[in-house]
């Protein structure tokens, strides 16, 4: 009975955890994500120690609703990771047209003073 309980409790600080993970990258807060994924990784690690048979596994995997919650993070990942790649290209876009505004600056000043 001690390894069910501690199986099931093992399973709630993970739903909690991943949802926190959630809260953390919708806050794009996303230097305390190692930290947060590495509290996962020790629950799973704790969980593989517990002496389980797989319907208990599967009874807690679907009670606390794990699938969904790991679909629902990763793609919230890829989307927040989509919108960072693209204000990445948006801000050398403006990179690009910064430099070729102060190399026509410094032509415009060159040329003036030729004449």
């Amino acid at each position: 009975m001690g390894d069910k309980l501690n199986l099931e409790e093992n399973f709630i600080k993970y739903k909690d955890i991943t949802l926190t993970i959630m809260k953390t990258v919708k806050a794009e807060e996303y230097e305390k994500l190692d930290e947060f994924f590495k509290q996962r990784q020790l629950i799973l690690d704790n969980i593989n120690k517990i002496n389980y048979s797989k319907e208990e596994l599967k009874k807690f995997y679907l009670q606390y609703d794990i699938e969904k919650l790991e679909k629902t993070l990763a793609s919230e990942m890829k989307v927040k990771k989509e919108d960072l790649l693209e204000k990445i290209k948006e801000n050398k876009k403006r990179q690009v047209a910064m430099k070729g505004y102060n190399n026509l600056s410094a032509k415009a000043v060159f040329l003036s003073k030729e004449f």
